[in-house]
């Protein structure tokens, strides 16, 4: 759960090979918007429909407390990835899969 929506900063649209739109889960095949902060990809057409869901980089206010907690991000690992705690594999770069905190 996000308390506070954070937008994406978009970077120009390039051209991202085995990555996937985290909108539509297809195959990034042409033109692609990426964030710059949390590695976020989606297509062109997309991006409308992006939610506003970065990591937070900055804590307004008063914190008492250093707590992060993990922001956890679908897809996109490499087809090496291993999950941290069994040590198999859990990424690809035929469809979206994993999961990632953008923190660790």
């Amino acid at each position: 759960l996000w308390q506070v929506p954070v937008a994406h900063c978009f970077g120009p649209p390039g051209h991202y090979k085995r990555k996937f739109c985290t909108v539509c889960r297809k195959s990034l095949e042409s033109s692609a918007f990426r964030c710059e902060v949390c590695e976020l990809h989606v297509h062109t057409d997309c991006i409308v429909f992006a939610c506003s869901d970065c990591r937070q980089c900055h804590q307004d206010g008063h914190q008492d407390q250093d707590i992060y907690h993990h922001h956890w991000r679908e897809g996109n690992l490499s087809s090496s990835a291993r999950c941290e705690v069994c040590k198999k594999t859990c990424g690809s770069s035929e469809v979206l899969s994993g999961m990632r905190c953008e923190w660790c």
